[in-house]
């Protein structure tokens, strides 16, 4: 989420003389070497040269703390962090340091709607009014549908009021749910709706706005029609997949002693803000580490696989990295967008998404043609491409002696050494209208699902790639689920 752009904000702050510029770039270099032992054990590809361009940038942008990764072919190749993650207590940055990704967020909520595309749950063409418990329209357009992709495109025609944004703020986290919030902005009825201020005066599908409201309808969008909070659906589709164990939608599900405090810039000093969380989160409020944000972008490059899991088909993987709207803007995606990076060789347009919020700036990009991820996580608002050109540049360049293979991928797998043999796990049980399966199946399994009475209600294929069911509207009560093999497991509508 970005409610201010950097150059407006340093156009405020008072130019530090030159000696102090100097002695910032000092400090983080000796800050560097007093706490090179929490993460120079830990690169597989140490570079003095790298480091030294990094902390430059870093004092050059005010950045107290960052973390930086790249993977190439599958591995980490290079993981290093600097600086601190809280000035005033004197906490290093450490690999396994969570920062705000802010708008980089965007990428797993769409990432959330794109597994239920696969699944036949949402119909990224369709009205959304056809999941959502209330109705939203574009006024003076109310025949035009919105739909998921226009919301993953940002061309719903839906436009940031932060008149009454800024009140769905809570510190650490939220006081009031995604669900009321969205209940609250969006139809006529909401206490928040403006008709003039939360949307736009365009046709949906016309006109490319940047909408972080429009992000956090999309991410709700898998609440409403999974019936699961968009959080634990998150937690159990996307995390626990890929072995993301330091990442999560709120500051109270994570180590508040790992979480690095944002900070900003001005007359010479860095200044804490305090933690925080907003309403509309699944636009912008996930918190991640490097290590796990390397895991991300390992399954992307890879086809949406991650060792033996697999979070996305490698055609939903192209179609998110795929322009969609060419005739309106030139570098949209499906949640991701082409940014150019500079390297020693020239330039390259690579997929990705960068995040500003108040106390940090992040950035995450992929190179499928040359298997290279990169990302920096930051807990200064300065702006970091110059950091990234540098990140990519050594990836392309870079002699690879040594890497680390993501523990999740090194043992046995997700499913693997968290199930029994004949065990399967249904969630969410109670159910609506979806349930997702976590079983040890390696590639398709038969189901069927019987009422009480032992009559056949449905049957089908589960995909070990894609292990979610739509539920036809089924009567309040217990059925049974058999998967092929396995013990019966009671499944619960409610």
């Amino acid at each position: 989420m970005i409610k201010m752009n950097f150059a407006t904000k340093q156009s405020n702050w008072v130019t530090c003389q030159k000696y102090k510029g100097y002695l910032k770039y000092v400090l983080l270099i000796l800050i560097f070497i007093t706490f090179q032992q929490f993460s120079l054990a830990q690169n597989p590809n140490p570079s003095s040269t790298l480091d030294a361009e990094i902390l430059n940038e870093m004092s050059t942008r005010n950045f107290p703390g960052a973390s930086t990764i790249i993977v190439k072919n599958g591995e980490i190749v290079w993981v290093e962090s600097y600086g601190y993650a809280d000035i005033a207590n004197s906490f290093p940055v450490e690999d396994t340091t969570v920062f705000l990704l802010a708008s980089v967020s965007k990428l797993f909520a769409g990432t959330a709607v794109m597994q239920l595309h696969e699944s036949e749950i949402i119909d990224l063409d369709a009205d959304i009014n056809n999941y959502l418990p209330w109705s939203v329209d574009v006024p003076n357009y109310t025949n035009d549908s919105i739909t998921a992709r226009q919301l993953m495109t940002h061309t719903a025609s839906i436009n940031d009021n932060w008149g009454v944004m800024g009140s769905y703020y809570g510190y650490p986290d939220p006081t009031i749910s995604l669900s009321n919030c969205m209940e609250n902005y969006f139809p006529t009825a909401g206490s928040n709706y403006n008709a003039s201020n939360n949307f736009l005066n365009t046709a949906p599908g016309s006109t490319y706005d940047y909408s972080n409201m429009g992000s956090a309808l999309n991410g709700y969008l898998v609440e409403a029609s999974t019936g699961i909070p968009f959080d634990d659906y998150c937690d159990n589709n996307l995390f626990d997949q890929l072995c993301m164990v330091n990442t999560a939608w709120h500051f109270s599900d994570l180590n508040p002693n790992q979480v690095a405090t944002p900070h900003y810039f001005q007359n010479g000093n860095y200044n804490a803000i305090d933690h925080y969380g907003f309403a509309d989160y699944p636009n912008g409020q996930l918190r991640s580490t490097v290590m796990d944000i390397g895991n991300y972008m390992i399954a992307f490059l890879n086809g949406g696989t991650f060792g033996n899991n697999s979070i996305l088909s490698e055609s939903s993987v192209n179609e998110m990295l795929s322009l969609q709207i060419p005739n309106i803007n030139y570098d949209t995606g499906l949640n991701w967008y082409k940014t150019t990076l500079y390297h020693s060789g020239g330039e390259v347009m690579l997929w990705g998404h960068s995040g500003g919020e108040q106390g940090v700036s992040t950035y995450l990009y992929i190179d499928p043609q040359n298997d290279i991820g990169i990302s920096l996580l930051t807990n200064g608002e300065g702006e970091g491409l110059y950091i990234c050109d540098a990140l990519y540049d050594h990836a392309l360049n870079m002699t690879v002696n040594n890497s680390i293979i993501p523990d999740c991928i090194t043992t046995t797998g997700i499913d693997e050494f968290s199930l029994q043999k004949d065990e399967i796990i249904i969630y969410p049980n109670p159910a609506k209208n979806f349930i997702s399966i976590k079983t040890d199946i390696t590639e398709t399994a038969w189901y069927n699902i019987y009422n009480i009475s032992g009559q056949l209600i449905l049957s089908g294929n589960l995909n070990k790639t894609n292990p979610h069911i739509k539920l036809p509207q089924l009567p309040v009560g217990l059925y049974i689920f058999e998967l092929e093999n396995k013990t019966p497991q009671l499944l619960e509508i409610n």
